[in-house]
């Protein structure tokens, strides 16, 4: 079974070990190595305008204020919105070159085959999300499709 492993907070460093064991795991049951598929999912936006990135943070702070109240977490901050859009955070926030980037830097660190960005956390406007969604596929998709 391919591996998708759900990298929504911290840092993705974090999860190495299990990948590792995941292909430790395959290969000892005797799987054909070059077969193996592990993917990673991470919240994703992409803009080209760093306006856009920086307002960002409101509609992504809403939704993980709505969702941390019912499980006692504390109002988020946007140290951990700037956190999670650096290199060694979980959040692929950022315009298509720091995308693509982060992208390929999981390609290094975990050897992944797939990357799932999820696009559509805080409601941001359908006209921002829909711009988002292109620039992911015509400017991070090939730079990101052969690594």
């Amino acid at each position: 079974m391919p591996l998708v492993v759900a990298i929504i907070g911290g840092m993705p460093i974090q999860f190495k070990n299990l990948i590792e064991f995941y292909k430790q795991e395959y290969q000892n049951a005797g799987h054909d190595m070059s077969k193996m598929q592990i993917a990673i999912h991470s919240h994703t936006f992409v803009s080209d305008d760093q306006n856009v990135v920086d307002g960002y943070f409101h509609n992504y702070k809403s939704q993980m204020d709505r969702i941390g109240a019912s499980r006692g977490w504390a109002p988020y901050t946007k140290m951990q919105y700037d956190g999670g859009r650096s290199k060694d955070g979980a959040l692929f926030i950022g315009s298509p070159a720091e995308v693509a980037d982060k992208i390929a830097y999981m390609k290094e660190i975990f050897g992944i085959t797939r990357f799932i960005g999820h696009m559509d956390i805080g409601d941001p406007a359908h006209d921002i999300m829909m711009k988002s969604i292109e620039l992911f596929g015509k400017e991070v998709k090939p730079v990101v499709q052969n690594l």
